[in-house]
């Protein structure tokens, strides 16, 4: 038995139909449809500990950082030399 309903193959990544409102049994994806809706040239996806968020560019020169584990990623300038 298969599990595939619609055997037609998508030769094209937009025409894969993926429902991405669901649950996924508790692992918390359920806002891509909204963030991809809102996505814009240059931004990323993170997760911020509860779900996934949006973070767009940084200034010119920024750098993305982490301050460490369970700490959100931000985009910061660079430490001065010498620091």
């Amino acid at each position: 038995m298969s599990l595939l309903m619609n055997p037609r193959s998508a030769t094209l990544l937009s025409e894969l139909d993926i429902d991405a409102d669901k649950d996924w049994q508790g692992f918390g994806i359920t806002n891509l449809k909204e963030l991809a809706a809102g996505m814009r040239k240059g931004d990323i996806m993170a997760h911020d500990g509860a779900k996934m968020v949006k973070l767009s560019p940084g200034n010119i020169g920024d750098e993305l950082t982490s301050d460490g584990p369970g700490i959100s990623i931000a985009w910061k300038a660079p430490p001065a030399m010498g620091d």
